[in-house]
């Protein structure tokens, strides 16, 4: 039996990632002292792969795991938030199923936490298998600018300039500096804080189906506390498991649609009806160019594919009703 006294709570939110979960689980238990201060809670998505099986075989193996077993798929804001009804620990770990641990980092975490009241979540470096940091995941919140220089149509040449990457697009710690450094946001892939700036926050908001639910948390976090990465500690996270397809096309709408949502929600009327104009007007072009290149054979089906997701998606949240 787990105790009363759980101190992490552990939600992690799994879709057809069984093998990797299963790797996942024991390097937590390898490398962690995880005893019955811990609670692990994994929210299954109804998936078709072995994950159903290894849960199974993982709750018998270690006495501290919960689960639930959605049965349909839902967002993974809902299904995070299921976790965490279900939880009792102080301090919440939110964590993908493809986070690999290779050294103890939660005692750090719970350390800055208890040391440092003006922060509200704290992550590991997140490194790819190479051992390179995923600087990636450490973006500056989404403007209109980001949106015109690293999204439309002529974007690439932007992409590529630190100087600009770094004004518009990223944030860019010092990932050698052996401190803590501050960053705009920290990814879901592992998000550490306490059970009341969790909840100071209003939990994630279901209305995003899928992307920007993590943004939006930090965001909410952020008004209150600072978010900071702690450079002396860091995991493996193999990134994107859960849609690692070739038909993920749908991906870019869904993508949009919830960087709409987040201005919609976080910023005012006129940054939202830009942003929305923006986007709609760069599917619309990309689509007519790649229909008319279609024609001499030179079209790139999966572009094509990506902004009507985007136009089709528009159209049913914001203009059919």
């Amino acid at each position: 039996m787990i105790k009363d006294s759980v101190k992490i709570s552990i939600i992690i939110v799994n879709l057809n990632t069984g093998d990797i979960l299963l790797e996942s689980l024991e390097s937590l238990y390898k490398n962690e002292k995880v005893d019955d201060t811990f609670e692990v809670i994994i929210i299954d998505q109804n998936s078709s792969d072995n994950s159903r099986e290894n849960i199974f075989n993982l709750s018998a193996k270690y006495k501290n795991i919960k689960y639930i077993f959605n049965d349909c798929l839902k967002s993974f804001s809902f299904a995070n938030n299921q976790g965490y009804d279900l939880s009792t620990g102080k301090y919440v770990l939110i964590m993908n199923p493809d986070v690999i641990f290779v050294e103890p980092v939660i005692d750090k975490m719970v350390k800055i936490l208890n040391d440092n009241p003006l922060i509200g979540a704290v992550c590991p470096l997140l490194l790819c298998r190479a051992g390179n940091f995923q600087h990636e995941y450490f973006r500056k919140y989404p403007s209109l600018m980001q949106f015109i220089l690293f999204y439309m149509i002529f974007s690439k040449p932007f992409y590529y300039s630190a100087r600009l990457r770094r004004m518009f697009y990223e944030t860019a710690p010092e990932i050698k500096s052996g401190k803590l450094e501050q960053v705009n946001q920290i990814p879901c892939a592992f998000f550490f804080t306490k059970r009341e700036v969790y909840e100071s926050a209003g939990k994630m908001d279901d209305n995003y189906i899928l992307f920007y639910e993590d943004v939006d948390l930090s965001y909410q976090v952020n008004k209150n506390y600072k978010l900071v990465i702690d450079t002396t500690a860091k995991i493996i996270h193999y990134g994107g498991s859960s849609f690692a397809t070739e038909n993920n096309w749908w991906l870019h709408g869904r993508f949009l649609i919830s960087m709409n949502y987040f201005f919609d929600k976080n910023y005012n009327f006129v940054n939202s009806f830009l942003l929305k104009v923006l986007a709609v007007t760069n599917s619309l072009f990309i689509v007519m160019l790649e229909y008319l290149k279609s024609i001499i054979k030179m079209g790139n089906e999966n572009r094509l594919l990506k902004h009507t997701s985007y136009l089709k998606e528009f159209k049913k949240v914001y203009l059919v009703k």
